[in-house]
C-alpha cells in the first residue's frame, strides 16, 4: 500500500508542471489582435499530457475494478453453492408429516 501514494505523486507531478505554463509560452508576439489572449490556459502539449494521464488512470481503475469483481465472483462461487440443506429443512418443517410406512406382507412357508 505504501507504493500507491508514490505512484499518484509520480502521475500528478507532470500534470501540475504542464498546467503551470508561463505567459511567455502561451502568448505569441505575432498574434492577431482578434484572437483572445489566454492568460493561464494549457498548451496543446499540456492538454494531451493531461488527457493521456487521466485516461491511463481511468483505464487502470477500470481494470482494477474488473479484477476485483472477478475475484469476488470467484470467491462467492467457491463458498456458496446451489444446494442449501437449511432451506430443505425449513421446507420440511412446514410440510405435513409423511404417512407411516406399512409393514411388508408376511412370508409364509409352502
Amino acid at each position: 500500500m505504501a507504493g500507491a501514494p508514490r505512484l499518484a505523486l509520480a502521475l500528478a507531478l507532470p500534470c501540475l508542471a504542464l498546467a503551470q505554463t508561463s505567459p511567455s509560452m502561451t502568448s505569441n508576439s505575432t498574434s492577431n489582435s482578434t484572437a483572445p489572449s489566454g492568460g493561464g490556459g494549457l498548451s496543446v502539449a499540456g492538454e494531451v499530457a493531461l488527457t493521456v494521464v487521466l485516461g491511463g488512470l481511468g483505464a487502470f481503475g477500470l481494470v482494477g475494478l474488473l479484477l476485483f469483481l472477478a475475484l469476488r465472483l470467484r470467491e462467492k462461487r467457491r463458498t456458496e453453492g446451489s444446494y442449501r440443506p437449511s432451506r430443505e429443512e425449513q421446507a420440511g418443517a412446514r410440510a405435513p408429516p409423511p404417512a407411516p410406512l406399512r409393514l411388508p406382507p408376511e412370508e409364509r412357508l409352502i
